[in-house]
């Protein structure tokens, strides 16, 4: 009697857990999630980055976003993209009212990263609301990327 009172109070507690978990996804879904960044990284595919970057199938670097963005193009399988992506999130944190910050698979997203050259991941594109973007590919510390963020797109 005790064991099957206790599966009950796991089973509710599951479903209280599962409730909330979609609660939560159906939030971040409806307050659409992908515009801004504020304060975190988000996932971006081809068609968001070309309403909130820019057009990559135009000749010329158009940006469209109202703020300066941070777009980091790497992969789940990418051993120096899953290193980075702790710092870029620190840095969301930290420039999130600044600077939007969104993230590209290169798998999901092949169009896209072709058309920008990503040829070696992760490969950060800095790109500022005047100008043109600035990339730099590999594993980078903060210090370093926080520098190109103040000279390149906080000018």
């Amino acid at each position: 009697m005790h064991v099957m009172r206790r599966q009950e109070e796991m089973k509710r507690l599951l479903l209280s857990f599962f409730a909330v978990a979609i609660a939560l996804l159906a939030t971040q879904c409806a307050s659409g999630a992908g515009k801004e960044s504020q304060g975190a990284v988000v996932e971006i595919s081809q068609a968001q980055f070309k309403e909130l970057v820019s057009d990559y199938t135009l000749p010329e670097w158009s940006f469209k976003g109202q703020r300066p963005a941070v777009v980091d193009f790497s992969a789940v399988w990418c051993g120096p993209c899953q290193r980075l992506a702790p710092i870029l999130d620190e840095l969301a944190a930290e420039y999130g009212s600044q600077i939007d910050f969104y993230k590209v698979d290169v798998d999901a997203c092949p169009e896209l990263s072709a058309a920008y050259g990503v040829s070696s991941i992760p490969m950060v594109l800095f790109c500022p609301v005047e100008g043109s973007p600035q990339a730099v590919t590999g594993l980078y510390p903060k210090e370093e990327l926080v520098k190109v963020i103040e000279y390149v797109i906080l000018k």
